[in-house]
């Protein structure tokens, strides 16, 4: 009796030591949650970026305002861009054995660049192990799986904005939040989603996205490429949001990028 007795323990530790074996690994964080412990709650830009695979992609040498960073970073492989509206905070996860020239190590193998008050605040935020509110980080991580660019920003703000950019601003006052990605390869593929408040802030922000597009196309027609891209942008809406896309080559894409970076 005695033996089943053991024997029974034993068979059950074996069933739950396989039950445990057995049981799915958790998914890997969309974003990396050291990274995301620097971003401060007053963020109203995130941009997200794969180093390695943007340096292999034909459209690396064609974007005028991340390539050069990049380069001064050899040894990086994601990049986190948090903009409060009048600061730059960037958060590097690379393989860093000591902090890069101008930057400040957090920990192993993360770094900061930005004003000091903002990387100050970001050091003790990570201590804490606080980062953004919840709602800039899950609307990040619904867009931000496999693309390696990425932005987001939450609805209801104004970004300092001018030219036709400032237009942006009209999308961003009546949406809960607005995302662009990019998938890399032979072409560029590049979504938009901006999801609106209520069905009729959805349709608002899509005959805004249209009127954009149509102006911006006008302002580019010297440059067939580029406004035929821009004509391209295929804009559809379910409920209360708003997608749109187009694929373009590095080059097209890469033209219109340092024209509105201008």
């Amino acid at each position: 009796m005695i033996h089943l007795v053991r024997d029974s323990r034993l068979i059950v530790a074996a069933l739950a030591a396989l039950a445990v074996s057995c049981r799915p690994a958790a998914p890997p964080a969309v974003i990396d949650p050291g990274m995301a412990a620097c971003v401060s709650p007053d963020t109203v830009v995130l941009a997200g970026l794969d180093v390695p695979e943007i340096r292999t992609s034909p459209l690396y040498q064609k974007m005028p305002l991340i390539a050069p960073l990049l380069e001064s970073l050899h040894d990086a492989t994601h990049l986190l861009l948090a903009f409060d509206g009048k600061d730059l905070l960037t958060i590097a996860r690379g393989r860093f054995r000591d902090a890069p020239a101008g930057w400040t190590l957090v920990e192993p193998a993360l770094a900061l660049s930005g004003a000091d008050a903002a990387v100050r605040a970001a050091i003790a935020q990570h201590q804490r192990g606080h980062g953004s509110p919840s709602r800039l980080l899950a609307s990040a991580a619904s867009v931000a799986a496999g693309k390696p660019i990425w932005i987001v920003a939450p609805g209801g703000v104004a970004l300092p904005l001018s030219g036709n950019a400032a237009n942006l601003n009209r999308l961003l006052r009546d949406s809960e939040f607005a995302a662009v990605t990019a998938a890399l390869g032979p072409r560029i593929q590049i979504e938009a989603t901006v999801a609106g408040r209520t069905p009729e802030a959805a349709r608002d922000v899509e005959e805004t996205l249209r009127a954009m597009l149509a102006m911006m196309a006008m302002a580019e027609k010297r440059e067939s490429d580029a406004a035929a891209l821009l004509g391209a942008v295929e804009i559809h809406r379910e409920g209360r949001t708003v997608h749109a896309g187009v694929s373009a080559t590095a080059d097209t894409l890469g033209k219109l990028l340092e024209r509105l970076s201008r």
